[in-house]
């Protein structure tokens, strides 16, 4: 199949899953004013412990805005407490963190023994446990730790660009031969331990990237990984680094009102994880627990807006372009692994060591 066909095919097939979903949420929106709401409806949480990072990437627009740096880990414990406590709750997913870096967080540790105690407690409460890391904080100790635990079972990391230079460039002020040892001490280390933990790498390119072969160093990262996510940057909402921001903002409803709750920092609950500005928030997890906040009147007059395509009068989606995207990021969902299979198919069985045009 040529790449085009193949581009012709993938827009239909998105095209198809995006009205099968927009229908589930129009009857998520329905059930919810007929007081049926659920809390077994939460498939994701989303957990951003710090809102700084050791690192300035290209494409990453991160901002303070006035949160907190680090969340209170009683807070985090708290929202584990509840979740794990109540079987009400069907948790999927657990991903750490969504914005800054892990490692930068003081209480990481802490982070670990919480969510191992009640995953140890609580036989229902079983989440598949998403890390992202830049592997620049990554060194053996913290590998051990995050190996012999348990809890983790992926991890995202993303070497971005072609080579070094170009890793560096997209990924200020990072160190490629810091991060290349460090990973290849994880992957070594996994082995050994009888591949715990998944590993995904997530390869972006921007202009100065596309079209160029891999680096002899690039190409081992990428045929060490479980597997491969290629993206090209792209300015999704305000929130997104660039001199100049191109978005449509959407009408309607979004994946992640539905699924996804967002802990910020701040140990405030946001709409979305793609918000990298705080500008979603609509509830303090600390004078509430989630169960209120989820069933709260709040939640209901933003999704009564966006049900009346009204998503202008909503701060932070009002300047997004997301109606669709799969927010379950885990190795074993269905959409993702049959997309891998296509693309294999389509354009061999390594089809991410060719250069991304």
């Amino acid at each position: 199949m040529s790449q085009s066909n193949g581009n012709v095919a993938k827009r239909v097939l998105k095209s198809c899953l995006w009205f099968g979903h927009y229908l589930s949420w129009v009857y998520g929106y329905l059930k919810l004013m007929a007081g049926c709401n659920a809390l077994k409806d939460i498939k994701i949480l989303s957990i951003e412990f710090c809102s700084i990072c050791n690192l300035r990437c290209k494409y990453c627009f991160i901002e303070q805005k006035g949160r907190a740096r680090f969340l209170d880990i009683n807070i985090y414990e708290k929202l584990i407490k509840e979740v794990a406590g109540n079987p009400k709750y069907k948790i999927k997913i657990m991903e750490w963190p969504i914005s800054g870096e892990f490692f930068v967080y003081r209480d990481y540790k802490r982070v670990i023994e919480i969510t191992k105690k009640y995953m140890d407690e609580n036989p229902n409460f079983r989440p598949h446990v998403i890390l992202n890391e830049n592997f620049m904080l990554f060194d053996e100790e913290k590998i051990d730790l995050i190996l012999k635990s348990g809890v983790v079972k992926q991890l995202i990391c993303s070497f971005d660009g072609h080579d070094a230079k170009s890793f560096e460039d997209m990924r200020p002020p990072a160190q490629f031969e810091q991060c290349l040892q460090n990973f290849r001490t994880f992957v070594k280390r996994n082995k050994e331990l009888g591949n715990l933990v998944h590993i995904q790498i997530n390869n972006g390119r921007d202009e100065n990237s596309i079209g160029q072969k891999f680096s002899e160093e690039m190409e081992e990262i990428l045929r060490a990984g479980d597997s491969v996510t290629q993206w090209k940057p792209k300015f999704w909402n305000e929130s997104f680094n660039g001199s100049k921001k191109v978005y449509k903002p959407a009408k309607g409803f979004c994946s992640f009102v539905f699924n996804n709750v967002t802990l910020s920092s701040s140990g405030e609950i946001s709409k979305c994880c793609m918000d990298l500005k705080g500008s979603t928030v609509y509830a303090d997890l600390s004078k509430y627990t989630l169960a209120e906040i989820w069933h709260s009147n709040a939640r209901r007059q933003f999704l009564t807006l966006m049900f009346k395509n009204r998503r202008d009068l909503l701060k932070g989606c009002n300047t997004c372009a997301i109606t669709f995207t799969n927010n379950d990021n885990r190795y074993t969902n269905k959409i993702r692994t049959i997309k891998r299979r296509l693309m294999s198919l389509i354009y061999g069985k390594k089809y991410y060591l060719k250069p991304l045009e």
